[in-house]
């Protein structure tokens, strides 16, 4: 593992990692196989993206060494995991709330597919858009909600086989936890005669979707192309979905969106993550001539990112990691704008005390006291900062003087009119 580490290390940083970043990406000895070809692509994207080796945070590269290994499918018997949190599309609801390119007539269906489990993310939806009929979709809704004395889920399938568990991408002891949630199962499951049951140390809930329904939100079960909506739909969300497979399943989804939508109907996919931030999503609306790519556009948080977010993708071939890498290495290389934008985030970060540069001029980790929570957010400041002080503006005229056409879109996003990128570097280490 040190010589794939060092052999990232010159392959797509010239040997210039600090020493913390190359120590933190040595957590990746015993990573899986789809971890490992994950980090690399990473690295490529990072080098489309012309981020500097100085740029790479020892925060990043703890996400990518650690956390990433926890996300891929292997993690989970080879099911995608359904990551939730509340907050994560607030600004695609903002988006579909005000866009330009459709409004329903009478009233409006919303479908979100892969919607995650709790549907923390469509409930929210449901409470913004709410005279809208909106339907959440899944195929990862588990018959068992199992909660610790902590408050914290696993859910599991009819089988009791365990699907994901909350907070599964930083935990420092997975077989502990596993073991904890198959005790509370172990213990509570046959006392269970109605939809729940807990004692002092757990609780058990019996198909949770239902206490999630409201008057205007249902749950279904299913993936794309599993299920169908009468009269069809006006929009259809698919936000990290499409990351994790590719292009020819990408463009199944599509034909079976133009489908589903109504005409002038929209399509939004794309990755994000708390509170909207590394938002990268491409906009497609039903027209005559079939579903066509309306506008590209992402956060400006993912111009330097100290998220793993932006570079998370398992396949080469993904349109909006592409798409996001290429145009913000086409801002990046404005020299005059690249500079000050660095200086101003380099003044921002060190003001929240997050992945300050040292004396050698590498950024470095997240404070050991801050708490995950409050971690995860400092990118969403960062944004909303940045946009506060022009810089959506100017990296929007950036992309028109490199002949794009380009705007600030109605939620502070830096948009564009699609264009295919080009394929994303092969491999030079794997």
């Amino acid at each position: 593992m040190v010589q794939i580490v060092d052999r990232w290390n010159t392959a797509y940083f010239h040997g210039r990692l600090s020493t913390g970043v190359l120590a933190e990406l040595r957590q990746l000895a015993d990573a899986s196989p789809d971890a490992l070809a994950l980090a690399d692509r990473a690295f490529r994207l990072m080098r489309t993206a012309r981020l500097a080796p100085a740029d790479v945070s020892v925060f990043t590269a703890w996400l990518i060494g650690f956390a990433m290994p926890r996300t891929v499918p292997s993690a989970w018997s080879g099911t995608v995991p359904p990551v939730t949190m509340a907050g994560r599309h607030r600004t695609i609801d903002e988006y579909v709330a005000r866009n330009p390119w459709h409004r329903p007539a009478g009233q409006g269906v919303f479908v979100d597919i892969g919607c995650g489990f709790p549907p923390f993310t469509t409930m929210e939806t449901a409470q913004r858009l709410n005279e809208w009929r909106v339907i959440g979709v899944d195929p990862s809704f588990g018959r068992y909600l199992v909660y610790d004395k902590q408050g914290t889920y696993a859910s599991y399938d009819d089988d009791l086989r365990l699907r994901y568990y909350q907070a599964g991408n930083f935990d420092p002891d997975q077989t502990a936890t596993r073991k904890r949630f198959q005790q509370i199962l172990d213990r509570l499951l046959p006392k269970l005669t109605g939809d729940e049951v807990a004692d002092e140390d757990g609780r058990i809930v019996c198909d949770p979707m239902r206490q999630y329904e409201t008057g205007n939100l249902e749950l279904r079960g299913g993936g794309i192309g599993e299920f169908t909506v009468d009269g069809g739909a006006d929009v259809i969300r698919c936000m990290n979905v499409f990351m994790y497979y590719d292009h020819p399943f990408r463009q199944k989804a599509l034909a079976w969106a133009e489908d589903l939508l109504r005409p002038g109907g929209l399509f939004i996919c794309g990755s994000n993550w708390i509170d909207s931030v590394a938002s990268r999503y491409t906009v497609y609306r039903k027209e005559q001539c079939g579903l066509i790519a309306k506008e590209f556009a992402f956060s400006i948080d993912n111009i330097r990112p100290i998220e793993l977010a932006p570079w998370y993708g398992l396949h080469d071939d993904y349109l909006e990691n592409l798409a996001n890498a290429h145009a913000v290495g086409t801002i990046r290389e404005d020299t005059p704008f690249r500079r000050r934008f660095d200086k101003r985030l380099d003044m921002l970060l060190a003001k929240l005390n997050m992945c300050p540069r040292d004396a050698n001029g590498y950024l470095g980790h997240a404070p050991d006291e801050m708490p995950a929570e409050e971690r995860s957010r400092c990118s969403s400041v960062l944004a909303s900062q940045l946009d506060d002080e022009g810089f959506v503006a100017e990296a929007v005229d950036v992309l028109r003087r490199s002949g794009r056409h380009a705007w600030r879109n109605h939620v502070g996003h830096i948009a564009m009119r699609p264009v295919t990128p080009p394929p994303l570097a092969p491999s030079s280490v794997l």
